[in-house]
């Protein structure tokens, strides 16, 4: 039997502590402590069950297993495959510093999130630049299309791929953006391969892509595009519009325009819509920016069709540039034009853009003094950039006209091969005639003008243009340093003259149905041999770019007294010989109504080869007959000797004035 506990006695002689003593009560304590729950305990538990309470009641239903929500597609884009091993060793340019690859980042947190500003390196770039540094001051025919957003990526993938197609530029497409898709994840999205898009491709995203502050990413894209000019030289830059575009981006190409003094070119749409761009080469792109089109407008007194001309110029796309328009009025006015131009409304291209300028001399012109105040409207600040667009109140103009004529100013005067072949190229004529612009009026047909059977036939190999030794004013533009010449030339051709009644007593070639300034600008065409584009697609397609309307037509002032002053039309001529052919009277001649087409992308599916070089072009004299370039440059030659003996005040001996427009004339 065990014996009995006795409890412990404190007592100081048997040697016992304090702390043996009332062990029962501190055993029970601990018992009686764990019948009443900790108040931080309960709140615990109330807390976890409230969590669960919510996670239970959240929990989307909707998402489909794992396993289906796997994309491989979306795995490829971030993970690229392997490089296949190189069959030989590549140059490797001076910006590599090791072989290896580039060590990983992993971020020191999870709540950083994009704000790392450090250092940048680019371990990517130097794979696809060249070994070494772009000679300066070297031509490199190189176009740079750059992005950040894939978006904007894959907007302008097709333009670019086509432009390295038809192979007049260097192509080459940086990727900036922060997203990390593998290049071979955006051929694979776009459906692009190597063969069909023969372009270079550089990605100039930095390391730590991802936890990149803006600051960051801005100064990533300004430094990546230096190293691109520097090993590259591209010659002009390519991107989407602001609006499309990251800003920081874009404020990293605005530092590096700054610094390398490139130029730039915003699309202002889609790619689609402007895929006659790849057919440009890059020094024609490089002006892209400083073309100026100046557009101007006589307006008779009662010109009823002025507003519509107004109005198709401002639904017109202007490819983001700011368009100009002015309008010279005469003197006398009619009441309701003048109040319809004081309140136009609704206008949104042309609002604010219009200039109104009126004549203050009451008296009517003759043809000498008109031909001085239409040249003299107009006078370029660059001749080699500025061009002059003359507009008759009766034309109409479709919304795709400044594309149209953006394109063949980039071709036959900016680029590279129109320097050297269209130097005697004048203007560009917007309208196909259907009449001669000469006296007897005689229909016109030009002849390069194909059906649309013959154009599907020969496909690519139409062409939609011919050179024609004759002016036209309804719409057509003429080059600044064209004008220019015409300045001086005019200014020769009114001095040398007795009196300006003399000059306007010369035999006319140009019918009086056009005003006073052609017949000039017919005799220096004549005698410098020089010739305007005109348009042959539009007499067998629907792609005509302007229409001119003739129910409202007006007889040039300074040929009123010719006119019929209370109906306004040609009065019916006698008969007086029969042999002599008729003209035909203004309401006989057929509107061709223009294309609706907000961009000529129509036109360039039916012609497919683009706008051809000038010497391709079939060339036809004043008198609309067909002629070989020799012969032309032969009846150039003579009619400037003649016109020198008859109106240049020379003679055999004589020393002609140097300069141009002056060389006709003996000054001295």
């Amino acid at each position: 039997m065990a014996p009995a506990k006795m409890p412990l006695r404190a007592d100081e002689e048997l040697g016992k502590k304090d702390d043996d003593l009332h062990s029962n009560q501190a055993r029970l304590r601990p018992a009686q402590n764990r019948m009443y729950p900790r108040p931080r305990r309960i709140l615990i538990a109330v807390f976890v069950l409230v969590l669960l309470y919510q996670f239970f009641k959240h929990m989307p239903t909707d998402i489909a297993p794992a396993a289906e929500r796997y994309n491989p597609t979306i795995a490829r884009l971030r993970h690229p495959p392997p490089p296949s091993p190189p069959q030989s060793a590549p140059v490797q340019s001076p910006a590599i510093f090791k072989a290896e690859d580039p060590p990983r980042y992993v971020p020191q947190t999870d709540a950083e999130g994009e704000t790392f500003d450090g250092a940048i390196k680019f371990y990517e770039l130097a794979r696809s630049l060249p070994p070494n540094k772009h000679p300066e001051r070297k031509p490199s025919r190189a176009v740079l299309f750059a992005g950040s957003n894939l978006h904007c990526v894959s907007d302008m993938l097709p333009l670019a791929c086509q432009m390295a197609r038809k192979q007049f530029n260097r192509v080459h497409f940086v990727i900036m953006g922060k997203e990390q898709v593998s290049i071979e994840g955006i051929k694979t999205v776009n459906g692009i391969s190597d063969a069909e898009c023969p372009m270079t491709w550089h990605d100039g995203r930095p390391d730590h892509l991802s936890e990149s502050s803006d600051a960051r990413m801005e100064r990533s894209a300004s430094g990546g595009l230096g190293l691109i000019q520097a090993y590259v030289a591209p010659e002009v830059i390519i991107t989407q519009q602001k609006g499309w575009e990251d800003s920081f981006f874009l404020n990293g190409l605005e530092i590096h325009k700054r610094k390398a003094e490139i130029p730039h070119i915003a699309l202002p749409s889609a790619s689609r819509d402007l895929m006659w761009i790849s057919f440009i080469d890059s020094t024609a792109l490089k002006v892209w920016n400083d073309i100026r089109v100046d557009m101007v407008v006589h307006a008779s007194k009662s010109s009823g069709s002025l507003i519509r001309l107004i109005r198709s110029l401002d639904a017109a796309d202007y490819l983001g540039s700011t368009p100009s328009l002015t309008i010279e009025l005469p003197p006398s006015l009619d009441p309701q034009l003048r109040g319809i131009l004081q309140n136009l409304q609704g206008l949104s291209k042309l609002a604010g853009r219009i200039t109104l300028r009126r004549r203050i001399d009451p008296r009517y012109m003759d043809p000498a003094d008109s031909s001085l105040r239409t040249v003299e409207g107009f006078y370029p600040i660059n001749p080699r950039l500025s061009h002059l667009l003359i507009l008759s109140p009766q034309t109409e103009v479709a919304p795709s006209f400044y594309h149209y004529l953006k394109y063949n100013i980039l071709q036959y005067k900016q680029s590279t091969r129109a320097k050297q072949t269209a130097l005697d190229l004048m203007g560009i004529s917007l309208e196909l005639p259907s009449s001669k612009p000469t006296i007897d009026k005689e229909p016109f047909s030009p002849p390069s003008l194909l059906s649309m059977d013959d154009i599907k036939k020969n496909g690519p190999h139409s062409i939609p243009s011919f050179l024609w030794q004759a002016p036209n004013c309804n719409a057509a533009l003429f080059f600044g340093d064209k004008w220019t010449e015409f300045h001086s030339f005019l200014s020769s051709r009114l001095g040398v003259s007795e009196t300006k009644t003399n000059i306007a007593s010369q035999d006319k070639i140009i019918s009086r149905r056009y005003p006073a300034f052609m017949e000039y600008l017919l005799e220096l065409m004549r005698a410098k041999g020089y010739y305007m584009l005109y348009p042959s697609f539009p007499g067998h397609t629907a792609a005509s770019l302007v229409t001119v309307h003739h129910d409202l037509y007006h007889s040039p002032e300074e040929y009123a007294h010719e006119v019929s002053l209370n109906t306004g039309k040609i009065p019916i001529p006698e008969i007086d010989n029969p042999d002599r052919p008729l003209e035909p009277l203004m309401d006989d001649i057929p509107e061709k109504p223009s294309t609706r087409a907000p961009n000529i992308m129509p036109l360039l599916d039916i012609f497919e080869s683009g706008l051809p070089d000038v010497e391709e072009l079939s060339l036809l004299s004043y008198d609309g007959k067909e002629l070989t370039p020799e012969t032309y440059y032969s009846q150039t030659r003579e009619y400037a000797e003649k016109f020198r003996l008859q109106q240049g005040h020379c003679t055999q001996d004589s020393t002609v004035t140097e300069g141009p427009g002056l060389d006709l004339f003996c000054l001295g």
